[in-house]
């Protein structure tokens, strides 16, 4: 019995050593791939570091890049704020110096009521018009003194507007 048991004891620990190396055999395989994936692992996480380095430096540049723009565009802005401000001033100037004009155009264009003493009502309608009976000389120091009148403050532009308007009259 003795031999028996130590043979029986054997075997056991035999088999119990087939199983250890099978097990083995098994984890190291398992080890194998778990040693390739953590290769690929490290290389997805590589790229990964590469891609987001490149987006950084992308995203600056492109900051840099709507920075340069924004600059470039607030000046035509700046200028176009500017021009449109003298617009609307001008505007403003014209339609009050339009309102003065057509005031006194209707002024002047309203028929006066004759007096006795007035000889200018059996004068033909052309004569009755002091501008036109007067010399050009006088004309022009006439149109001389309404530029100073209304001249004063103006600019260039505003006077020729309204040299032009008394030349259309």
């Amino acid at each position: 019995m003795g031999v028996e048991m130590s043979l029986m004891l054997e075997a056991l620990v035999a088999a119990l050593l087939v199983a250890t190396i099978i097990y083995a055999a098994i984890l190291n395989r398992k080890l194998g791939r778990l040693r390739a994936d953590r290769a690929a692992l490290e290389a997805q996480i590589a790229r990964f570091v590469e891609c987001t380095l490149r987006a950084e430096a992308s995203i600056k540049q492109l900051k840099a890049t709507s920075d340069e723009a924004g600059r470039s565009l607030q000046q035509p802005i700046d200028r176009a704020m500017a021009v449109r401000d003298e617009l609307v001033f001008m505007i403003e100037r014209g339609d009050s110096l339009s309102e003065k004009l057509s005031g006194r155009i209707s002024a002047a264009r309203e028929p006066r009521a004759p007096d006795a003493s007035d000889t200018s009502a059996t004068m033909p309608r052309r004569d009755r018009n002091p501008r036109q009976a007067a010399p050009a000389q006088d004309r022009g120091a006439s149109s001389e003194n309404e530029n100073d009148e209304d001249g004063a403050g103006r600019s260039k532009a505003e006077r020729d507007l309204l040299r032009a308007l008394r030349d259309a009259r």
